[in-house]
């Protein structure tokens, strides 16, 4: 797992007053927006969701015991509010407000309308495993659920996304691998 923040930064934010969490906030709130947003699928509903995290984060980033868990505890915060947000507004998974499409239009769309056809649970285990590069482990943790429920959960998701998705496995994108994505 890559570390939203360098550790000083959140050590600092425990002991230190307001511009030490205020630092803190504004250091973790472009992550907490990506994250949201792309649990979420709406840029305002990720807004809010990320903004309710890092409020959140603001507020108990003192009582956090170990700054070595801050990645994951933060995960947690903000996987708990883009759902929250996402139950609030179930058809915010919507493929025409997606951020950052890849150059290639058309296979981003199929691919975000794909996402869209999975469960939530499924889909917040993908969205976790491939845009974020998180183990099945640190899933687990973050979504506060079993080890095997992960793996059962990308499998069935893998397998659902393979028959939405059939053709494109065997046909990679002819752009430069700079310009395939922006995400």
């Amino acid at each position: 797992m890559s570390s939203w923040v360098p550790l000083d930064v959140i050590t600092a934010a425990q002991r230190g007053g307001e511009n030490a969490r205020e630092r803190l906030v504004t250091a973790i709130w472009p992550g907490c927006y990506r994250l949201a947003a792309t649990v979420i699928g709406d840029s305002s509903l990720a807004q809010d969701a990320a903004q309710e995290a890092s409020a959140i984060v603001y507020r108990k980033i003192r009582g956090l015991r170990d700054a070595g868990a801050f990645d994951t505890w933060l995960y947690r915060i903000v996987m708990r509010e883009a759902i929250r947000m996402r139950r609030r507004n179930p058809s915010a998974f919507d493929v025409v407000d997606r951020p950052a499409l890849p150059v290639d239009g058309t296979a981003a769309i199929d691919v975000w309308r794909a996402l869209g056809e999975l469960s939530s649970e499924q889909r917040d285990v993908v969205i976790l495993f491939y845009f974020d590069d998180l183990s099945t482990e640190e899933i687990a943790k973050i979504l506060g659920v079993l080890h095997g429920t992960v793996r059962t959960r990308l499998t069935r998701a893998r397998e659902r996304l393979r028959g939405i998705l059939g053709d494109y496995s065997a046909q990679p994108l002819s752009l430069p691998k700079e310009q395939q994505y922006a995400l």
